[in-house]
């Protein structure tokens, strides 16, 4: 297949020749690239300071060796010189050469001004004076500065002393003020909590008064409502009549104990009465354990029909006549003829005896909440 080249169209041509030149070019310019030199190993080099160099290079290089305590360098041994006072410095010193007079100067010279005289030497004695008046001089000194030191040790005593009353006095009185303080604090809260407390046993004693009375007041409405004779009446007529197999005893006995089988028994008045009443009842409840159900309240006491031999025993066994309408009072209901019958007998007081015949059957209200 050939290709013609078409005048109207050069791109494909133009192009083709444009990437050979290209390539061409890359070619030689690949071609004359020198070679990467090998890699050399490194060197370490250690970073000094100007302090380090300079202890380095301190002494001679020409030194043969390095001495463990180098010394500095001397060539000979210096002169030694007496030192005296300055006058006798003065006056031993040998005195400077003179110049020749035939030398002819080239200049005038100066003057020279006269040497002072040297102070004449001290005798022993005004040595010996002198001495003892800078000693006693030394003396007084030391003494004057013993005295200032005791002043202001004195001085210092005195202050700290000052200073710890002071402090003493301060602590005192922040404790009193602290104890006081303390004590207010103390008394206001013994009156707060005292306070506290008769608002508590004030409002405990409404509360249980309120309570009594409200017991008192369902007790009465209860009795009201349960003592009606009609119905008590109607009561006793539709319940069955128990099959009594007469009183029990020792021996047979027509005649009863207290009069005469055709004698009139004495009764109790109402005060009696409801003393017995008590007495029983508080024996009974002493007996009797109430059901966990009513402790939510709000129940009914029972009625109970209770028969005593003239020695507090049970006649026969009790039987309840009247008592609320849920499953709450029944269970009081049992569980007070449970308390009857485990209490049994009864200690009845002696002043009683003479009344048996009123006293044999009894209607008791059984109110466990009392």
């Amino acid at each position: 297949m050939k290709l013609k080249f078409n005048t109207s169209e050069p791109g494909f041509w133009v192009s083709g020749a444009t990437h050979v030149v290209l390539l061409a070019a890359a070619l030689v310019g690949l071609s004359s690239v020198r070679e990467f030199p090998d890699a050399e190993e490194g060197i370490p080099v250690e970073v000094i300071t100007d302090n380090q160099f300079s202890q380095i290079t301190k002494g001679e290089k020409t030194a043969k060796e390095v001495l463990p305590q180098p010394k500095p360098r001397a060539e000979r041994v210096a002169d030694k010189t007496e030192q005296r006072d300055p006058g006798e410095d003065k006056r031993d010193a040998p005195a400077p050469p003179k110049r020749p007079e035939e030398m002819k100067v080239a200049e005038k010279e100066e003057p020279v001004a006269a040497q002072p005289p040297p102070p004449p030497k001290p005798s022993q004695a005004e040595a010996e004076a002198k001495a003892k008046a800078l000693e006693e001089e030394k003396k007084l000194t030391e003494a004057k500065a013993e005295a200032e030191a005791i002043e202001r040790a004195k001085a210092a005593e005195k202050a700290k002393a000052e200073a710890e009353a002071k402090a003493k006095a301060e602590a005192e009185a922040k404790a009193q003020a602290e104890a006081k303080k303390l004590a207010e604090a103390k008394a206001k809260a013994e009156a707060e909590a005292k306070a506290k407390a008769e608002a508590e046993a004030k409002k405990i004693a409404e509360a249980k008064a309120k309570a009594e009375a409200e017991a008192k007041a369902r007790k009465e409405a209860q009795v009201a409502k349960k003592l009606d004779m009609g119905d008590l009446k109607q009561f006793l007529e539709n319940k069955e009549r128990n099959q009594s197999t007469g009183a029990t005893g020792a021996e047979v006995q027509k005649t009863a104990s207290l009069g005469t089988a055709t004698g009139t028994a004495a009764k109790l008045n109402p005060s009696q009465r409801d003393a017995l009443m008590g007495i029983l009842q508080e024996q009974m409840r002493r007996c009797f354990t109430p059901p966990i159900s009513a402790s939510a309240g709000n129940t009914v006491a029972p009625l109970l029909d209770v028969r005593l031999n003239p020695d507090g025993t049970l006649t026969q066994d009790p039987s309840v006549v009247q008592s609320g309408p849920n499953s709450t009072d029944r269970a009081i209901a049992d569980a007070a003829l449970r308390a009857v019958r485990r209490c049994a007998p009864y200690r009845i007081p002696a002043q009683y005896a003479p009344q048996y015949s009123d006293w044999k059957m009894l209607k008791v209200y059984f109110d466990p909440m009392i």
